[in-house]
């Protein structure tokens, strides 16, 4: 049971992004305990969501595939919804994506989100690898997607010839996007849409404009949803949540600039020197950013109420600043502690991987 103790929105209007933080020296099995163990955690505290994003060729991020890592993370969670922040569908066919997305919901019923959006620039190599086309076809993509997972529906007539694997109940699907123009893609089809406040603070008054004033009741919900992502660290301390944002700071600016082709040897090397002055500049630079709440449980639960009442959200997506699992999950309690005064009492029950209802 869960309480609010805090103005603005409860523990369980917020939610989870992530993206499979791994350190060189790390392995992946170790990568996905931790995103295990902070979706566990996320789960217990009563969040709403847990979003895996896709990115490919960067360094440090391990999560390029939200389908598969949704799947591993459900069947060790009991009622936290997991999905995608997001498939970009400029990388993929889009009928690949409604199965995969239907086989999860078939899984794990009323636990799926599709979360999607345009894919941003990779490097060439990147994009030949994975197939990119046209980028400019987002709205296209988005339209097919939802053709197949509303029309593969038992008693529905299937798109063309195709007919949709695992139909049943089709995921909730969301637009993730960072400008108005993606803002208006959701809105035109009325879909709810997350804005990426993190990354783009400068556009989301605009964005949320955008898609209040070009909602369609169209979609499944009939009404206009917004949600906004924010990049968060709390602690004990104002002292200490401003340390861990420097070492995270610290690792992801050395992990960008390293050399395409250094080793792990060499990154660990790179790795090894203290926080420098420039680092702890940018760490202290990013506290006043409009897409950045750091500070104290109080400090932070003020700060997301502040976002959630300027931006007019109706969801908070929380990105954990740091690499170590441990310091993410200790994130997410500290946030929760400002906003609630209860979280879980009772035992964990796995799940069944496949449905049994």
């Amino acid at each position: 049971m869960y309480s609010t103790s805090a103005p603005g929105l409860p523990v369980s209007a917020h939610s989870v992004l992530d993206v499979v933080p791994q350190v060189p020296g790390q392995s992946a099995a170790a990568a996905l305990r931790e995103t295990v163990e902070v979706a566990q955690a996320a789960d217990d505290l009563g969040y709403r969501r847990f979003w895996i994003g896709e990115q490919h060729g960067v360094r440090g991020v391990g999560g390029a595939s939200p389908a598969v890592v949704a799947a591993v993370l459900a069947a060790r969670t009991d009622r936290i919804r997991m999905g995608s922040g997001s498939v970009q569908l400029t990388n993929h066919r889009s009928l690949v994506v409604a199965e995969q997305f239907a086989a999860l919901a078939a899984a794990y019923p009323s636990r799926i989100d599709l979360g999607v959006g345009r894919a941003p620039a990779v490097p060439p190599s990147t994009a030949a690898a994975l197939g990119v086309t046209d980028k400019d076809s987002f709205p296209q993509r988005l339209d097919e997607l939802c053709r197949f997972l509303r029309d593969g529906l038992p008693g529905r007539a299937p798109v063309g010839d195709v007919r949709l694997a695992l139909a049943g109940m089709p995921p909730p699907v969301f637009v993730m996007t960072d400008n108005p123009t993606g803002a208006q893609v959701a809105a035109v089809r009325g879909l709810p849409v997350f804005l990426t406040h993190h990354a783009a603070p400068t556009c989301t008054v605009a964005s949320v404009s955008a898609y209040r004033d070009s909602f369609k009741a169209t979609g499944p919900t009939g009404k206009p949803y917004v949600g906004v992502t924010v990049g968060v660290v709390a602690a004990s301390t104002e002292e200490e949540a401003v340390a861990r944002l420097a070492e995270y700071v610290r690792l992801k600016s050395r992990l960008k600039t390293a050399a395409n082709r250094a080793t792990p040897a060499e990154l660990m090397e790179l790795l090894e020197p203290p926080l420098t002055s420039r680092e702890r500049n940018k760490a202290e630079r990013l506290v006043d950013e409009p897409g950045y709440v750091v500070g104290t449980r109080a400090g932070v639960a003020a700060g997301l109420a502040s976002v959630a009442a300027s931006t007019g959200a109706d969801e908070v997506m929380l990105v954990p600043l740091a690499f170590d699992g441990l310091v993410r999950a200790a994130i997410l309690r500290t946030v929760a502690a400002g906003l609630t005064r209860a979280i879980r009492s009772v035992p964990r029950h796995a799940p069944h991987f496949v449905a049994t209802a």
